[in-house]
């Protein structure tokens, strides 16, 4: 350790680029400031000439303020007077012993580790090049300045200063400090390559893909260079990728809390969640932000600055993105998510801000219900939190949700337009419904998708990059959802069909002529009595059966094809429908989607060819554009009766539950009698927990269905109805007669799936354990069910022995369900939450 210092003393001795002309040239422009210094320090009392006291100071501060301010104090300190003559030597034997030898436990020891930590983990650059351009400006005593960005972090770290056109070290100090030896130690500590040409054929190349996931940061290359220093095999060419891949994610980041580089990433996390600079929320949303979009743009708030202290982002340029592939794996949107959860409740700073702990008795919690609904987005929070500040009175314990959701729904949601959001909400209303950057119709389609599908996956496409930027949709992990419950409330399923319809109007204008191919359309027909096209029940029910049994969502479009064609179309457009009809018939939805669009472009009033297209569509389970095709067609014709089914259909599975039911309520008013519209409203009745209305409804379907001339389809008919029916009593818990409604479903059609299930999830409601292991072990021993059914009885059967705390047959049932869909996270939970407990 002597030896080192001494080498670093004589370091600095023999390749100082300072001489004393330099210095008092360039210390002429400070003169002026010297008698303030002195009288601060009172140097006139601790030097015969104060004024060239300070110029030697000066000359190795290079006027940097803490150092020349640390040594001032450090001479106003000493004891003894300097005479003229001594002051060079003075300073510098101050400055060697109380700065620069063991320099880490001396005065400036914070300045100066401040200065090192920023260098060699520097949070902006490669810390390997800052070093590297750093010895080159050491040793040759300046560089020609070039504004590149590495000069420029030099710059902003203070090391070095730009003089006219040329970059040198700040002064002498640092280049005694950070000197050569300095360097070569450092080096050598980031040098990536640990004795890599030992195990490596191409050494280059395994540097290369270790910087690949690091991006340069000394801890994860030094640990991760270590590992395949470590390792016992030679890695040969073309091998490295999948060589460093490996480690990475065995050894780093696949548990990562308990790996070889948890120190470091745990004091990251820590340091995140519990910052004391920023709102950690604040932060993990900042982060969350650039984790999704790659990169934002640097806006000079604290929390970017405190993200880029921390190191979990860097500036490139203009831009923020996350530091390193091994951050971006670890602190991944699933860690976002946690953490989110966690922070919630303990988000003191907006308690404090709109002094919720004087308007409820548990601010934490209130501050949980406000989050639920603005999922912390700030304007929302920030006004929700306002409108609770203004409210009167005192939330009691157990009051926080439904004042919450009150002052949601009345003073942000019910007639936004002119409520306290108004003008954030009109905002991006106009931003999706006249967007710039995209086509309009395209965004609202992919909205409605969202809306519906709860989640999508990510495509780096322009219109999903835009709806994130609208702030409508944020991206967790690799999926795409509603941003808050605000915004999918005010932006419902139903603003969306609205919109569309809008844009409908502008290719379909003759919204109220009832006319085709300028025919009149006699106001008093029924178009269920006029020119039916009719296809037989037994092929239509081929497509439902799997709706029906295997996802347990309705899709009747039993009567799909039931149109009438009024006056008289063009003869080739009449071939082309039927020849749609046909492909549709044959189960070519696609190829029958084509032939309705060449339809519809000779004719865009063709309803009929609107409504089959429709369902065509949703044979292919777009349901988005399912409803837009239906609801042209309800322009076009408002008595299209089959058209409002559809609709009614298409609205359901987007789980726009309330328009469902207006929809079949439509189609039911034109034609009371088709049984099938009554059980589509049971589903979305069901739906929305209508659970009176939806009994009264699939009664009627039953009692239509009996109406019915007796044959087989009628048997299987009245099958799906009663099956119905048990499922709308279980959801009233009234099992007793949920199960004489399967019985009934049952005895009309021994092997309907969905029965089946339905008489053993009675079973269960009843207590009858034993009795419903018997049904699903009956289901699975003689039904030849297709795979995601059998995956669903193995899911029941498992619950059914949970029940019986037979925990081991019930873990096999939920593996053998897992079996047949690994993604199964019904089966996945269960599988955790089963214990050996008592019934």
């Amino acid at each position: 350790m002597q030896q080192q210092d001494k080498s670093e003393t004589s370091n600095h001795i023999d390749q100082s680029a300072f001489h004393q002309s330099e210095v008092t040239s360039e210390l002429t422009h400070l003169r002026p400031f010297n008698r303030s210094t002195i009288k601060l320090f009172k140097l006139d009392q601790k030097a015969t000439h104060p004024d060239i006291l300070l110029e030697k100071i000066l000359s190795w501060t290079g006027a940097q303020p803490f150092l020349t301010q640390k040594v001032c104090q450090l001479l106003a300190d000493s004891e003894a007077l300097i005479p003229a003559g001594d002051e060079a030597t003075r300073v510098q034997q101050l400055v060697q012993t109380r700065l620069i030898n063991h320099w880490e436990t001396q005065a400036a020891s914070e300045h100066l580790k401040a200065i090192q930590e920023s260098l060699v983990k520097n949070k902006q650059r490669d810390s390997l090049s800052l070093l590297r351009l750093y010895q080159q400006i050491l040793y040759l005593g300046e560089v020609r300045a070039d504004g590149g960005l590495l000069q420029a972090e030099l710059l902003n770290l203070g090391l070095v200063v730009q003089q006219e056109d040329k970059l040198k070290v700040a002064n002498r100090i640092y280049q005694s400090v950070f000197n050569q030896s300095w360097i070569d130690k450092e080096l050598k500590r980031l040098q990536p390559l640990f004795k890599l040409n030992e195990k490596a054929s191409r050494p280059d190349i395994l540097q290369e893909e270790v910087l690949f996931w690091t991006s340069g940061q000394p801890f994860l290359t030094q640990k991760l260079c270590q590992l395949l220093a470590n390792s016992e095999t030679l890695i040969a060419s073309g091998e490295e990728a999948a060589k460093v891949q490996q480690l990475v994610q065995t050894r780093l980041i696949n548990h990562w809390e308990a790996q070889v580089a948890s120190e470091h990433l745990k004091s990251i996390q820590q340091n995140l969640i519990k910052n004391k600079q920023c709102d950690p929320l604040s932060l993990l949303r900042a982060y969350q932000q650039i984790l999704c979009l790659g990169e934002v743009p640097t806006d000079g708030s604290p929390v970017q600055a405190e993200l880029i202290n921390l190191g979990l982002v860097v500036q490139q340029e203009d831009k923020l993105k996350v530091a390193n592939r091994i951050y971006q794996s670890v602190f991944n949107q699933s860690w976002i998510d946690r953490e989110l959860v966690r922070l919630r409740p303990f988000s003191h700073n907006t308690i404090k801000s709109f002094k919720l702990d004087e308007k409820a008795s548990r601010p934490d919690i209130l501050l949980e219900e406000v989050l639920s609904w603005t999922n912390a987005q700030p304007f929302l929070t920030q006004k929700l939190c306002q409108l609770l500040a203004e409210f009167e009175g005192v939330i009691g314990a157990g009051e926080e949700a439904t004042t919450v959701e009150q002052l949601v729904q009345t003073r942000l949601i019910n007639h936004w337009e002119t409520q306290a959001a108004s003008e954030h909400l009109k905002s991006i209303q106009q931003g999706i419904v006249n967007n710039k950057q995209c086509d309009s119709r395209l965004l609202l389609q992919l909205y409605q998708q969202i809306l519906y599908q709860r989640e999508v996956s990510t495509d780096n496409s322009s219109l999903q990059a835009e709806l994130v930027n609208l702030g409508l949709v944020v991206q967790q992990e690799d999926k795409l959802k509603i941003s808050n419950r605000i915004y999918q409330s005010v932006f419902d399923l139903n603003w969306v069909t609205q919109e569309l319809e809008k844009t409908i109007l502008e290719f379909s204008p003759s919204k109220t002529t009832k006319t085709i191919q300028n025919k009149t359309v006699p106001e008093s027909t029924s178009l269920k009595e006029t020119n039916t096209i009719s296809y037989p029940r037994k092929v239509i029910f081929i497509s439902i059966w799997v709706f029906l049994g295997i996802v347990g969502l309705v899709f009747v479009g039993v009567n799909v094809m039931r149109f009438n064609l009024f006056g008289r179309a063009e003869p080739e457009v009449e071939t082309l429908f039927r020849e749609a009809n046909e492909l549709y018939h044959q189960g070519k939805s696609q190829e029958a989607i084509t032939k309705y669009n060449e339809i519809l472009n000779r004719d865009s009033n063709y309803y009929q060819a609107w409504t089959n297209r429709g369902y065509a569509l949703g044979g292919l389970q777009k349901y988005n554009k399912m409803l837009e095709s239906c609801s042209a067609a309800t322009i076009i014709e408002p008595k299209a009766v089959y058209a409002w089914n559809c609709k009614g259909e298409a609205s359901h599975n987007l789980k726009q539950y309330d328009q469902a039911i207006a929809s079949f309520d439509e189609a039911i008013a034109l034609d009371s009698k088709d049984p099938f519209f009554w059980i589509n409203k049971t589903e979305s009745l069901l739906a929305v927990k209508q659970t009176d209305k939806a009994l009264a409804a699939i009664d009627e379907a039953i009692k239509l269905f009996a109406q019915m001339n007796e044959n087989k389809t009628r048997n299987r008919d009245l099958s799906v109805a009663f099956s119905h029916k048990g499922k709308v009593l279980s959801q009233k818990q009234e099992y007793a007669e949920a199960l004489k409604a399967y019985d009934q479903a049952l005895t009309y059609n021994p092997d309907y799936y969905a029965a089946q299930r339905g008489r053993g999830i009675a079973l269960q409601g009843l207590g009858q354990y034993e009795q419903a292991t018997a049904q699903f072990n009956q289901m699975l021993n003689e039904s030849k069910m297709p795979q995601a059914q059998k995956a669903e009885t193995w899911y029941y059967l498992g619950l059914t022995l949970c029940q019986l705390s037979d925990q081991e047959k019930a873990f096999i049932a939920f593996e053998e369900a897992l079996k047949l869909k690994s993604d199964y996270q019904a089966a996945h939970k269960a599988k955790m939450n089963c214990t050996a407990s008592p019934r």
